[in-house]
C-alpha cells in the first residue's frame, strides 16, 4: 500500500509541475500585445496599411507598445520614419528596404507629428494620443 501511495504522490507532483510550467508564463506575461503599424513611403508621402490617404493621422493609445514596420517604395530615395518628440527613429531606409522600431506611447495626451527627416516639408502626419 505504501508503494502505491508513493507512486500516486509522484504522479501528482509531476502533474502539478507540468501545470505550473504551462500556466506561470501566461500569468507572468500579462502585458498588452504590441500594436503593429505597417507604414510605406511611396510617392513622397507616408501610407498606412489600415488607413486611407497619404500622411494619415495616427491615433495611438497612451501606454500602448507600438511596432512600426517602415518600408521604402520610392525608387532612388532614402526615407525614414521618426517621431522627434519621443526620440523614435528608424534610420534611413533605401528603396526596397524595410526597418522597424518599437516604442511605448507616453502616458500623456497630446498632438504631435511623425516625419521623414530629409523630406519633412512633404512627408509628415499628425499623431493623436488618446487616454
Amino acid at each position: 500500500m505504501k508503494q502505491i501511495s508513493r507512486r500516486v504522490r509522484i504522479v501528482l507532483v509531476a502533474a502539478l509541475l507540468v501545470a505550473i510550467a504551462v500556466l506561470v508564463p501566461n500569468l507572468v506575461d500579462s502585458r498588452e500585445p504590441t500594436h503593429e503599424l505597417r507604414i510605406t513611403a511611396r510617392d513622397m508621402s507616408f501610407h498606412v496599411e489600415t488607413l486611407d490617404g497619404p500622411n494619415p493621422a495616427l491615433q495611438l493609445a497612451a501606454g500602448t507598445e507600438v511596432k512600426v514596420v517602415f518600408r521604402n517604395e520610392d525608387r532612388g530615395m532614402v526615407h525614414d520614419f521618426g517621431i522627434p518628440e519621443w526620440g523614435v527613429h528608424t534610420g534611413g531606409v533605401a528603396w526596397g528596404g524595410e526597418r522597424s522600431v518599437t516604442f511605448k506611447v507616453p502616458a500623456r495626451s497630446s498632438a504631435l507629428s511623425y516625419i521623414c527627416t530629409p523630406h519633412s516639408a512633404m512627408m509628415f502626419g499628425r499623431i493623436i494620443v488618446s487616454q
